[in-house]
C-alpha cells in the first residue's frame, strides 16, 4: 500500500481548497480572506504508514494543482468556495509504470476549512487501474495545512 493510498490522497494534498477566485490571499480575519494561494499539506497517517507532505496550489478561476513527496506525478483539478471559510476540491493524478504506460489513476475529493495561515479537512482517495477497475477500497484521511509564505 502506498502512502497516498494510506491517507486518501490528501491534497495532499493534499491535499491539496477554495474561497474567492481572483484576488490573492487577504489578511487574516477580513471578509476578503481566501484560501487561494499555495499550501503545504500534512496528512494524518495510520500507524506504521510512511509520512509524506504535499504541496497544493489553489489558483484563480478554481484551478487546483498538487504534488506529493510520496509518488511522482501532479494532480490537476478544480476547487470551489464552500461557505465563508470552507472549500472543496477534486483532482486526478495519473501514475505510469517504468515503460511509460498508464499503471493507475488516482481520484481525490476533499473538503475543509481555513483561517489565516492554517487549514484542515478530510479527503477520500479512489484508485483505478488502466482499464478503470477499482484497486482496493476507497481510503479516507484527515489533513492539516499551512499557507506557504511568498518570501
Amino acid at each position: 500500500m502506498s502512502r497516498r493510498e494510506a491517507v486518501a490522497g490528501v491534497a495532499a494534498g493534499a491535499v491539496t481548497a477554495g474561497v474567492a477566485a481572483g484576488a490573492g490571499p487577504a489578511a487574516a480575519g477580513t471578509s476578503r480572506e481566501t484560501v487561494q494561494g499555495s499550501w503545504r499539506i500534512t496528512p494524518e497517517l495510520p500507524p506504521g504508514a510512511p509520512s509524506f507532505v504535499a504541496l497544493a496550489a489553489f489558483g484563480a478561476g478554481g484551478v487546483f494543482v498538487t504534488t506529493g513527496s510520496d509518488e511522482p506525478g501532479t494532480g490537476i483539478g478544480q476547487w470551489k468556495k464552500s461557505g465563508a471559510r470552507g472549500f472543496t476540491f477534486a483532482y486526478t493524478n495519473f501514475h505510469f509504470d517504468s515503460s511509460g504506460a498508464l499503471a493507475n489513476t488516482v481520484n481525490v475529493k476533499a473538503s475543509g476549512t481555513f483561517r489565516g495561515r492554517r487549514m484542515s479537512g478530510a479527503a477520500e482517495l479512489r484508485r483505478v487501474d488502466a482499464a478503470g477497475n477499482p484497486l482496493g477500497s476507497p481510503q479516507t484521511s484527515r489533513f492539516t495545512g499551512r499557507r506557504m509564505p511568498a518570501a
